[in-house]
């Protein structure tokens, strides 16, 4: 087999992660206190200038609430809520979330993804993250990260292997989930899981993802 073969792509290749990220600045926004799930932004009817760029939506919104911004998963309304949080703020819980290094999971050739500090960010770029452009991440991050959402705030190591035995089927080593460190109170991770189901009912962008008998937290992303 040829060496792009070999690559476990989940923890070596790095992308913009898009609308999932989202939820880390839902969670970020409301451990800081800085919006309330009724606070309403008004989302510029689809078309957002910011600079030298425009930020568009896939349907043109109005006034809508906080809650709507991740249900509908509308750009314009997750700019606004990052201009509200500010961006050495915002990096502080990006850093937290465990973007920008590696998770220390127990497979080869794990990458760290791209996260620039806040001082080398263009103008625009505050906007642009808190939608998921202009940053890169992994998918072992993107799970660790999301992880600390439903595990009540607290930041897992992601790992594989459960024990290692010598021939004789002798325990050498085990290991056991541990905690790198709390993200979010137990509070806000309630909040986000709730905005995160209210995504997956009728009239969200995650509808489609549930199955019949189940209840589903989760967030759509191109």
């Amino acid at each position: 087999y040829q060496p792009q073969f070999w690559r476990n792509r989940a923890t070596s290749d790095a992308f913009e992660p898009g609308s999932l990220f989202k939820v880390f600045l839902a969670a970020a926004a409301l451990e800081e206190k800085v919006v309330r799930l009724s606070d309403s932004f008004f989302c510029e009817n689809g078309s957002y200038p910011v600079y030298d760029r425009t930020i568009h939506d896939h349907t043109r919104y109005g006034w809508i609430t906080f809650q709507q911004i991740i249900k509908f998963s509308s750009n314009i309304g997750a700019s606004k809520v990052g201009e509200k949080m500010g961006k050495e703020r915002f990096y502080r819980y990006i850093c937290a979330f465990g973007f920008g290094e590696k998770t220390r999971v127990d497979l080869p050739g794990e990458g760290k993804g791209i996260v620039h500090h806040p001082r080398y960010w263009p103008p625009v770029a505050l906007d642009t993250i808190s939608f998921g452009q202009g940053i890169s991440v992994t998918g072992i991050q993107l799970v660790a990260a999301l992880s600390a959402i439903a595990n009540g705030g607290f930041l897992m190591k992601p790992y594989v292997v459960e024990k290692i035995t010598n021939e004789k089927g002798e325990v050498c080593q085990s290991f056991q989930p541990e905690v790198i460190r709390r993200v979010i109170s137990e509070e806000t991770a309630k909040k986000v899981g709730a905005l995160l189901k209210a995504t997956t009912e009728k009239g969200g962008t995650g509808e489609g993802a549930v199955p019949t008998g189940y209840e589903v937290a989760g967030k759509t992303g191109t």
